[in-house]
């Protein structure tokens, strides 16, 4: 089945989002228990702007990590055009697959 460009990239980001938020939601958790220990009256701003910062750091590295996990899993053969077809193939033993179909998800241009 053959997706459009848009609705792979909507279908990348959302990938993105979700783990980003999940992922801060629970470093933020950990982050307000420890600070609470250290000081009981925390400025909830403080948590609020760790849980927003945390969310766009661990996007970022996603995204970096899709994008060394596809280019090293095109350098070892895991990646091949389609013959006469647009798109990729992606061997099913790829390592780190999710994180190879996620760039190209995000990045539909590449296949």
């Amino acid at each position: 089945m053959v997706h459009s460009r848009p609705w792979m990239m909507v279908r990348g980001m959302l990938k993105i989002v979700l783990v980003a938020i999940a992922t801060a939601q629970l470093l933020t958790a950990a982050f307000t228990l420890l600070a609470r220990q250290i000081d009981a009256d925390v400025a909830p701003q403080i948590v609020s702007v760790f849980g927003f910062v945390t969310c766009g750091l661990v996007s970022m590295w996603l995204q970096a990590d899709a994008r060394r996990a596809f280019r090293v899993a095109k350098e070892k053969g895991f990646v091949k055009a389609r013959n006469g077809e647009a798109g990729l193939t992606i061997a099913a033993d790829c390592p780190h697959r999710w994180l190879v179909v996620l760039h190209a998800e995000l990045n539909p241009a590449a296949a």
